[in-house]
């Protein structure tokens, strides 16, 4: 059996009791033995080392670049699936705070605008983040278009796809692909309609009704890990459910747009 222990923040409490009977003993042996066969699981899976999660920073350049953000703002992390849709296991640093407030700044300098920060402008930054970290990684404008509007990029890829030729990103619907690190998630209220229709209608679909993307940091333990900005006023790292194939699970207030394969 595998066990995936992401993010575990766990706490034991010992208060030995006046006089145990031996069945009381009893009782509690099942928890003991559970408590140590999930510590050894974790531990020879990767998960926890000296009872501390064992960091893993992702070896692909987009996704690594994009991990390192989100441990400067303090590894925000929600998860989402299930009963724990939308569940903030643990709460970042705000977009308000500085130095981070400028670090927002970086992120619109990618996109010409150093002058919005997290203090200074109320706009939503997810897409210059991911902007930014295309930028960090060593694309060029060429390659990744440098919008702070997620439909703005997603329609300018869609249509270098479409002129043919080799192009760095390909767009997947949803049900298509299984994301790997690197990779773009996407969600949009037209959900994944514009796979079938023309062109011209797809193109205004993604570019009209696109409101979010992560990054793709890992995939294990049947969830995504992804990072985005602008989440929880936060660069946060959500996980989302995927099945056996790898690709992404329907979950509430997520309606899964697009996924962007990274090919270069």
């Amino acid at each position: 059996m595998n066990f995936d222990c992401p993010f575990v923040d766990l706490r034991v409490c010992w208060q030995p009791p006046a006089a145990p009977s031996s069945r009381a003993f009893g009782l509690r042996l099942p928890a003991v033995l559970l408590l140590t066969l999930f510590l050894a699981a974790c531990g020879s899976s990767g998960g926890m080392r000296g009872g501390a999660y064992n960091d893993r920073p992702p070896s692909d350049r987009v996704a690594n670049v994009a991990w390192q953000e989100w441990t400067k703002f303090g590894r925000s992390t929600v998860v989402y699936g299930g009963q724990a849709n939308g569940y903030t296991n643990r709460t970042g640093i705000s977009e308000r705070s500085e130095p981070l407030a400028s670090r927002v700044g970086d992120y619109w300098g990618a996109c010409g605008k150093p002058e919005w920060n997290g203090r200074t402008s109320s706009r939503p930054w997810s897409g210059a983040f991911v902007s930014w970290v295309m930028t960090r990684s060593g694309y060029s404008a060429a390659d990744f278009p440098r919008d702070g509007r997620h439909g703005g990029y997603l329609a300018a890829l869609y249509d270098r796809e479409k002129s043919g030729g080799r192009v760095p990103f390909v767009l997947h619907a949803p049900n298509e692909y299984a994301p790997k690190p690197g990779d773009l998630v996407c969600s949009g209220t037209a959900g994944p309609t514009w796979r079938h229709a023309d062109s011209r209608t797809a193109r205004r679909r993604i570019d009209n009704t696109a409101n979010h993307c992560d990054i793709v940091t890992d995939v294990r333990g049947g969830f995504l890990h992804a990072v985005g900005g602008n989440v929880k006023n936060s660069v946060t790292m959500s996980l989302y459910p995927v099945d056996s194939r790898g690709r992404l699970m329907s979950v509430s207030g997520r309606p899964w747009l697009l996924v962007v394969e990274k090919r270069g």
